[in-house]
């Protein structure tokens, strides 16, 4: 069995649809998304997931090139 990465963009989806719950016309910073109470616990840990995942997918692709 094989695992398929998920692309850039596809990450950026997920991280958007997140944060889509929660848009009120401006975007919150990191510290708001990770420390908030604002925030749902489970959306919390997706967003962490998928922002770390994101950062981790561009130093992959700042290694290969």
């Amino acid at each position: 069995m094989t695992t398929k990465k998920l692309t850039v963009a596809q990450i950026k989806e997920v991280i958007m649809n997140i944060e889509s719950r929660y848009y009120k016309g401006w975007s919150e910073s990191e510290y708001w998304w990770r420390v908030s109470g604002d925030v749902h616990p489970e959306d919390r840990r997706l967003w962490t997931r998928y922002t770390n995942l994101l950062n981790k997918r561009k130093e992959e692709m700042n290694d290969e090139s």
